[in-house]
């Protein structure tokens, strides 16, 4: 039976450090899996594929990412048994702050599709799909995005402000139940950020369980070393004031970069 496990997001639940432990432990993955990283799908343009579909709604967008995922998928070698482990936040639509009107309303329709064709791609198999879905409580996950879009872009709105502008976009809980709606019969599974955080993997976890590696191989999984950590409230509240500021944009960029470099820097213990 192949296994597929795809892992859409949603956007700031962890997903850096997700794929992280994924292609830290790739070697011991790719003998089962075939394994699909953000490199390969911002690379070939399903990412902005999926998330065009998202922001346009449109049968032809669709059908654009349709078409574009199945060609990635036929180039894949799965050989006799290997499954699949995908993961793609944006497979879920754009990030919601911006995409605000739409929220995630485009990924149980993205899902289903997905779904279809990995069925098409293993006709007369049987295959056994995972969807898995990382969520965060909405506080913390409204703060992060806040945090993400301070850094990235030139947000000038403060928490208070922002926090409203996003009250009409639903949860990661409620937009994964709308996928468990849509695909009754597909398994979907979530783990809640605040959960993960504890345990061996971390935010590897639900992939650690999936993998299900004997004794000894499992043993040599090891977890994360990449993830977005949280910055400290002093230095948002300068990113937000450099916002607001005259500065032009390269100058923003590069004063914002040398911020957060020095809080890594703080945080490692060097000068």
């Amino acid at each position: 039976m192949r296994r597929v496990l795809l892992h859409l997001g949603l956007h700031k639940t962890g997903t850096t450090a997700a794929q992280s432990f994924l292609f830290e432990n790739r070697s011991l993955i790719w003998p089962h899996h075939a394994l699909v990283l953000p490199y390969r799908t911002r690379k070939t343009g399903l990412s902005e594929a999926a998330t065009r579909y998202s922001v346009y709604g449109t049968p032809g967008a669709l059908s654009d990412f349709r078409d574009q995922m199945r060609h990635f998928l036929n180039s894949l070698e799965f050989g006799q048994k290997r499954g699949l482990i995908l993961s793609e936040e944006n497979f879920s639509g754009l990030r919601p702050s911006r995409n605000v009107a739409v929220g995630y309303e485009a990924a149980p329709e993205l899902a289903s599709c997905l779904v279809g064709l990995i069925r098409d791609r293993f006709a007369g198999e049987e295959v056994h799909i995972t969807l898995y879905y990382s969520l965060r409580q909405r506080g913390s996950w409204l703060r992060s995005l806040w945090a993400h879009d301070l850094q990235r872009t030139r947000l000038i709105q403060d928490f208070e402000a922002y926090r409203a502008r996003l009250e009409p976009v639903p949860s990661p809980q409620i937009a994964a139940e709308a996928v468990r709606d849509r695909l009754p019969s597909v398994s979907v599974r979530t783990e809640w950020l605040e959960d993960l955080q504890g345990l061996r993997h971390g935010l590897g976890n639900a992939f650690a369980e999936f993998l299900n590696l004997p004794r000894d191989t499992a043993a040599e999984l090891v977890g994360p070393t990449r993830s977005n950590p949280r910055l400290p409230e002093d230095v948002l509240q300068q990113m937000l004031e450099m916002n607001r500021s005259s500065l032009d944009d390269a100058a923003l960029i590069d004063q914002k970069a040398a911020l957060v470099q020095s809080v890594q820097n703080d945080l490692i213990g060097t000068k």
